[in-house]
């Protein structure tokens, strides 16, 4: 696991993070979150995505969520018969339910057709990828996250970001297959983009407090 930390860029992530004071580390995250999160909603507004691509990306970002779960579940201390059994039944309850949207979303986005402005939400993959690796880094592996972090407190965000990813989906396919008009559609996606927001922003403040509070 140590050589996979160092290939994926956490143990510099980590010796950056650690030259940080807890709450200039803090912000950090929460800056990459809102900058990620929020960014799909000006070219979504502007007309330059539709939809269909957000959908797509958001199940790319629902595939990220469960990679770094994965990763929290593999390292962290405790009972590896039970931290197994919770492991598979997570990756079979988020990991196969998230594959069958993802997989609904592709569909969608060939039926619908591919918007010229997809490559805006490169930037927001780049910035959610950065949120994701400087949350292990530095609150997981950084600042003794893993000791302190309970199993339900590791699975209970996968489930909680599935949500808002399901209902999209569904609603899309209604909005894109019924032939909504594009001020529902907005609608749709401008619903899912702040959902995710509030539920990332949330969590990365409760996983800080008891740094920020020490």
């Amino acid at each position: 696991m140590q050589q996979l930390a160092r290939v994926l860029g956490f143990t510099a992530l980590s010796a950056l993070a650690d030259r940080l004071p807890a709450r200039t580390a803090a912000l950090v995250q929460l800056v990459l979150i809102l900058v990620g999160s929020l960014l799909p909603l000006w070219p979504l507004w502007r007309g330059v995505i539709a939809l269909q691509d957000l959908l797509a990306y958001s199940a790319l970002w629902l595939l990220l969520s469960v990679l770094t779960t994965v990763i929290r579940l593999r390292t962290m201390p405790g009972d590896r018969a039970v931290i197994g059994f919770f492991s598979m039944h997570y990756a079979i309850m988020i990991g196969v339910l998230g594959l069958i949207v993802g997989v609904w979303s592709i569909i969608l986005l060939v039926m619908a057709g591919v918007s010229g402005g997809w490559w805006t939400l490169l930037l927001t993959a780049v910035a959610m990828a950065l949120a994701n690796a400087w949350a292990l880094a530095d609150g997981w592996f950084g600042r003794g996250g893993r000791e302190r972090a309970k199993l339900w407190q590791v699975l209970l965000p996968g489930y909680l970001r599935f949500v808002p990813v399901l209902l999209a989906t569904v609603f899309g396919a209604v909005a894109i297959i019924g032939g909504w008009p594009a001020s529902d559609r907005l609608v749709v996606g401008a619903c899912l983009v702040l959902a995710l927001t509030v539920i990332d922003v949330t969590l990365a403040v409760a996983s800080y407090r008891p740094v920020l509070t020490s």
